[in-house]
C-alpha cells in the first residue's frame, strides 16, 4: 500500500535520486521490465542509510514496479543508545507503511573473529533471511565513494591482494550498492536539505576500531600531508582493481573447471597440471576459489596466504599442506590439492552393478557400465574396472576405518590399509576420509588409490564393470563451472 508523501522528500531527481535510479536502470534491474521488483534496505539510522531509504521512498512513489522493504539490526541489544536509533527506525517506517524488520544480535564471535568480521558476518546472514522472508530479490546498502577509500586503504595495510584491492562491489550477487559513486558529504547533505531525521551510531567514533582509526586520523592526516584527494584516489583504485578482477574471475572459473577431479560435500580434488597453463594470478584465484567452494563462503585470504598456496602447488613435497581458520586444509598429493574443511561425515551407501545412483552425502553419483574395453583402470582415479563374476552379496561405499586390511593390486598379500595409505603420502588426518568400496565385507576398491588384487580385470568378461564416481550435475555447480575430468592418469 503506497504511504503518504513524506513532507521532507522532494520527489524531484535529486542527485541521490538520480544516482540511484541511473545505477537500477544500468543494471538491467528495472530496465524494460514490468515485473513488480522487491528490494530490502538495510537501515541503521544513520544519515547514509537514511538517505538510501529516503531515495528508495521517492522511487517507489513514482515506479509502480518498486516494492520496499526494511531492515534494522540492533547490535548492541544491551545498549540504551542502539534501542533509541531502534526505534527511530520503527516511527519513520511506520509513519510512511515501510514494512520494517527489526532483530537483536545474540550471538557470539567466533575464536580469533574481530568485533568488526562478526558484526559485518551477522548482518548480511540476517539481511539474506529477511529478503527471503519478505520475498525481495534485492538488498540495498548505502554504501559510498567513502566508505569504498577506507575499505581499500585498510586492506592495503594488511596485505591483501588484488581481489581484497577490488573492496566493496556495487552487485555482488542479490546485493546492491547503488550509491558507492556518491560521497558521504553528498549524503549528509541530501538528508539536511530535504529535513530527513538520522541518528549515527556514536561507536562510529570510537578509534579503538581500526575502520575508525582510518576514517577519523589516517586518511585526514593523508589529505594534509600527501594528498588533498587521497580518498578519490583510492576509490578509482578500487574501481580500477575491480574491474581487472572481473576478468581474473572468468578465467579462474575456466580454470577451476577444467582442474576439478572431484568435488563433494567438504572436499575438493584439484588437477595441478590442469591449472599449470594460466598465469599466475589466475593460479592463485582459482585456488582461493575452491578454498571458498568448498568452506561454503568466503574466506579471507591475505596475499602471503595466495603466495604458499602456490609455491606448495609449485614446489610442495607429497604429503605436505597449509591450514586455515575454519578447519580448512590444503594437502599436496602427487599432482593434486586436496582442500578439505570441517570434520568428514560418515558415509555409507549400497550399490548394486548397473544401476546408477546418486550419493547425496557426497555430492557425487556413481555411474556403472558393462564389460570395459582396455586399457583397464586400476583404481587411482575416481574410475575402476572390477572384476565381479556373478555378482551376490553386499557391495558398500563407506570411510576407510582403523584396522582395515586390504589387498593392493600387485602386492604380495594383505597389509593394513592405514599402513598402506601412509606408504602412498596419505596424511593421517586424511585417512578416514578415504573412499572404499566393500564386497562382502572384503575392500576391493580403496578410491582414487588402488583396486584389490581379487578384482582384477584380465580381460573381456561377462561380469566386469567400470564405476566412476562423478560429482553430481546442479544448476549451481554448472553455472560455477565446476566440472569433473574423469580421465585415467
Amino acid at each position: 500500500m503506497k504511504g503518504k508523501k513524506p513532507k521532507y522528500i522532494n520527489s524531484s531527481a535529486e542527485l541521490v535520486e538520480a544516482e540511484l535510479a541511473r545505477f537500477l536502470i544500468e543494471q538491467r534491474i528495472l530496465g524494460n521490465t514490468d515485473s513488480t521488483q522487491g528490494f530490502l534496505a538495510a537501515v541503521s539510522g544513520g544519515s547514509d542509510s537514511m538517505a538510501l531509504l529516503a531515495a528508495h521512498y521517492s522511487l517507489y512513489q513514482a515506479d509502480s514496479r518498486v516494492r520496499l522493504c526494511a531492515a534494522h539490526l540492533l547490535h548492541h541489544p544491551d545498549s540504551v543508545e542502539a534501542h533509541r536509533r531502534a526505534e527511530f527506525v520503527r516511527h519513520f517506517c511506520a509513519e510512511f507503511n515501510i514494512p520494517l524488520v527489526v532483530k537483536e544480535l545474540i550471538s557470539r564471535a567466533l575464536v580469533g573473529e574481530s568485533p568488526e568480521a562478526w558484526m559485518r558476518r551477522e548482518r548480511y546472514a540476517f539481511l539474506q533471511a529477511t529478503a527471503l522472508e519478505q520475498n525481495c530479490a534485492w538488498i540495498v546498502t548505502a554504501h559510498h565513494r567513502d566508505d569504498q577509500a577506507e575499505t581499500v586503504l585498510q586492506r592495503v595495510v594488511a596485505g591483501t591482494g588484488l581481489h581484497g584491492l577490488a573492496a566493496i562491489k556495487a552487485r555482488r550477487g542479490t546485493i546492491l550498492r547503488p550509491l558507492l559513486g556518491l560521497e558521504k558529504k553528498d549524503l549528509l547533505n541530501y538528508c539536511i536539505d530535504h529535513r530527513i531525521p538520522f541518528a549515527d551510531d556514536p561507536t562510529n567514533d570510537d578509534l579503538r576500531r581500526t575502520r575508525n582509526s582510518i576514517r577519523h586520523v589516517v586518511l585526514p592526516l593523508l589529505e594534509k600531508e600527501l594528498n588533498p584527494k587521497v580518498r578519490t584516489a583510492l576509490y578509482r583504485l578500487g574501481r580500477w582493481a575491480s574491474e581487472a578482477d572481473e576478468l581474473i574471475e572468468a578465467q579462474a572459473a575456466e580454470c577451476l573447471g577444467k582442474a576439478v577431479r572431484i568435488f563433494q560435500k567438504g572436499e575438493i580434488v584439484l588437477d595441478i597440471d590442469a591449472i599449470l597453463p594460466y598465469f599466475n594470478v589466475i593460479r592463485k584465484t582459482t585456488l582461493r576459489n575452491a578454498i571458498c567452494r568448498v568452506a561454503g563462503s568466503e574466506v579471507q585470504l591475505q596475499g602471503h596466504d595466495l603466495d604458499r598456496l602456490a609455491d606448495l602447488m609449485l614446489f610442495g613435497r607429497t604429503g605436505t599442506g597449509l591450514e586455515y581458520p575454519g578447519r580448512i586444509r590444503v594437502l599436496k598429493h602427487r599432482r593434486e590439492l586436496i582442500i578439505t574443511c570441517g570434520s568428514h561425515q560418515e558415509v555409507l551407501y549400497k550399490l548394486t552393478p548397473g544401476s546408477n545412483q546418486e550419493l547425496p552425502g557426497l555430492r557425487m553419483q556413481a555411474i556403472w557400465s558393462a564389460c570395459p574395453s582396455p586399457p583397464y583402470h586400476s583404481g587411482d582415479t575416481t574410475s575402476a574396472d572390477l572384476a565381479l563374476g556373478d555378482f551376490a552379496g553386499d557391495l558398500v561405499l563407506r570411510n576407510a576405518q582403523e584396522g582395515d586390511h586390504f589387498f593392493p593390486l600387485g602386492a604380495p598379500g594383505p597389509k593394513r590399509l592405514f599402513r598402506f595409505l601412509r606408504d602412498r603420502n596419505v596424511p593421517r588426518w586424511h585417512k578416514s576420509r578415504t573412499l572404499v568400496l566393500e564386497l562382502n565385507q572384503e575392500i576391493i576398491w580403496v578410491v582414487k588409490q588402488r583396486i584389490s588384487q581379487k578384482v582384477r580385470v584380465d580381460g573381456p568378461e561377462n561380469g566386469n564393470w567400470r564405476l566412476c564416481l562423478r560429482p553430481m550435475k546442479s544448476s549451481g555447480e554448472t553455472k560455477d563451472g565446476i566440472v569433473a575430468n574423469d580421465r585415467k592418469k
